[in-house]
């Protein structure tokens, strides 16, 4: 920086010394003084020929103007004289302070060298030190990076560790609860210990006073039915569909009494209007809430009696999607046997024989079960046990075992053989849609479950017989709209139903006397289930919609009917 300030320096006294000495220059003009001349002529050959065409006076006149400019020449030379010293001195002035700025020049210059070489050098030793320093850097980037790593670990491993120490802190909370509580828990149990072993001790003592009145409760039940004399008759109404129309109106007075209105009527005028009222009377009425269980719980001593040497009948009646299958059977999907709610009287009775048969053989009685199934399908009998080359059977014959001796039998050890076996002949099973059910039984189905029982010593034997009839539905042909087989099926079905109601009629009109059992196979085989010395249990399933209400009343008044008849006492088959 000090070399270029001198540089400038001296290049300005440079350019003002120049500058000056030209000025004296032109001003001097340094003419040398000349020694002046007598005459003066033009010099020029052009001048000389001009000068001499003048006349001698203008001659001589331009000769006396050149001197006399000559003279102020040398005038102006004379004063200029001190000018051309003092610039001299001046030029020598700055020569000497030229050679004096040029010595600093070179003195600066060279220490401008000096420090550009310091400068150059610490310039490298820079670079060095910054490769080095980069070096370095380099060097701890993988330190710094593992410091910052270390960092952001130490930081979460705090951060674990504080969450370790409070859930730590809660645990320790947790287990003084915990020990509070299983001391609670201890001293809870051992009082739990003490009422369990009380209730044992009392479950004991009632399973006790349970095993004593059960066969009293039985006696009970079965000197009731006897009382009665006449077939039992359970009423059960289906639930109104989706796609019905309006319900009709029922009146529930009690758990036997009904009544039904129909809807309004025009008198014969057609002046007013007025509904009629019909009223029944049952053993038992179900209205649509009902489940499967608690229709089951009234007839489970029924089912039970067969244990005890009875012969036990239940069959379900009604118009056609009344809900007959879905009481015997329960819900179509579920055959697998399992007490469910959607299980119906079939299945569950089974579940009920063979859970009481387990207790009586762990107290020393012996049983042997086997099981029928029959189908009577436009008066023809079906054995859904036989071989297919040998369904169609005959069924003549009156004695009260005719379906088990005479029809295929098999033996069965357990519920899901049965359950199986059920399930086997819903398949088989025919069936079709109509305009009153999309899934019409059009055949009556017969399931019997025949019981052999003996003492392990000898000393007793029973024989029970257990039925169960699901009838095909009463339809109306111009209700359900059938042609051709479903036509053909439905009036063998009414006949078969007209028929049953015929029995049923000579049963309540001439106790003792003739009855027309053999104006059908179904009635045969129903033959000793109505009027021979069996229990037998009636359910008739009649729809809440008010467009059926004519088959509502028709099943009904049936029921009614069968509810009239006098079958005499049914007896037991013990002996001992």
């Amino acid at each position: 920086i000090t070399t270029m300030v001198l540089g400038d320096i001296t290049n300005t006294y440079r350019i003002r010394s120049d500058g000056l000495s030209q000025k004296a220059k032109r001003a001097v003009g340094e003419i040398e003084p000349r020694t002046p001349r007598a005459t003066l002529t033009p010099k020029t050959p052009e001048a000389k020929r001009c000068f001499a065409r003048l006349p001698e006076s203008e001659k001589a006149a331009w000769s006396e103007a050149r001197a006399e400019q000559q003279q102020r020449i040398e005038a102006l030379l004379e004063q200029l004289r001190p000018w051309r010293h003092q610039a001299k001195e001046l030029r020598r002035r700055g020569d000497a302070t030229q050679q004096r700025m040029e010595a600093k020049c070179q003195e600066k210059r060279a220490q401008s060298q000096e420090a550009e070489l310091r400068i150059f050098e610490l310039r490298e030793g820079e670079a060095s030190l910054t490769a080095e320093l980069h070096q370095l850097l380099d060097q701890l980037r993988p330190e710094d990076d593992l410091h910052r790593r270390l960092g952001t670990g130490l930081a979460a491993k705090e951060s674990a560790l504080a969450e370790d120490t409070l859930t730590v802190q809660e645990l320790l909370d947790a287990k003084v609860v915990m020990q509070q509580r299983n001391r609670c828990k201890q001293e809870f149990h051992g009082r739990l210990q003490e009422l369990r072993g009380t209730e044992r001790q009392q479950q004991q003592e009632r399973q006790q006073v349970l095993e004593d009145n059960v066969p009293r409760a039985r006696q009970l039940h079965n000197s009731y039915l006897n009382l009665k004399g006449n077939i039992r008759v359970f009423c059960r109404f289906r639930p109104r569909l989706r796609h019905e129309a309006e319900e009709a109106k029922v009146a529930f007075h009690d758990e036997q009494r009904i009544s039904l209105q129909s809807e309004m009527l025009k008198s014969v005028t057609g002046l007013s209007e007025h509904c009629n009222s019909y009223d029944f009377h049952f053993d038992q009425v179900f209205g649509p809430q009902a489940c499967q269980a608690e229709i089951f719980e009234e007839l489970s001593l029924l089912v039970q009696s067969a244990l005890d040497g009875y012969k036990v009948a239940i069959f379900a009646y009604g118009q056609t999607g009344g809900g007959k299958t879905y009481t015997m059977d329960g819900d179509q999907g579920n055959r697998s046997g399992d007490r469910t709610s959607g299980a119906g009287v079939i299945p569950r009775s089974v579940d009920l024989i063979f859970q009481e048969v387990a207790e009586l053989r762990s107290k020393g009685w012996d049983f042997e079960l086997t099981c029928t199934l029959l189908e009577v399908y436009n008066e023809s009998v079906f054995d859904l046990l036989a071989p297919r080359d040998a369904k169609e059977r005959s069924a003549h014959g009156t004695d009260g075992r005719q379906a088990v001796e005479q029809f295929t039998f098999r033996r069965v050890q357990e519920a899901s053989q049965v359950h199986r076996l059920l399930a086997k002949a819903a398949r088989e099973r025919h069936t079709a849609s109509t305009a009153c059910n999309d899934r019409s039984s059009r055949s009556h189905a017969l399931f019997q479950l025949a019981l052999q029982g003996s003492q392990a010593n000898g000393s007793a034997r029973c024989s029970g017989l257990l039925s169960f009839v699901d009838l095909a539905g009463s339809e109306r042909v111009v209700a359900s709209q059938v042609q051709g087989e479903r036509l053909r099926e439905a009036q063998y079905i009414n006949r078969s139903l007209s028929a049953l109601g015929d029995v049923i009629e000579a049963l309540k009109r001439k106790p003792g006397g003739h009855v027309p059992y053999r104006n059908s196979r179904l009635t045969m085989l129903l033959k000793d289930s109505l009027g021979g010395d069996a229990k037998a249990l009636m359910f008739v399933n009649v729809s809440m919609c008010l467009g059926q209400l004519p088959e509502t009343l028709s099943s009904l008044r049936f029921a009614s009917k069968v509810h009239a008849c006098e079958v005499g006492l049914p007896s037991r088959r013990f002996a001992a």
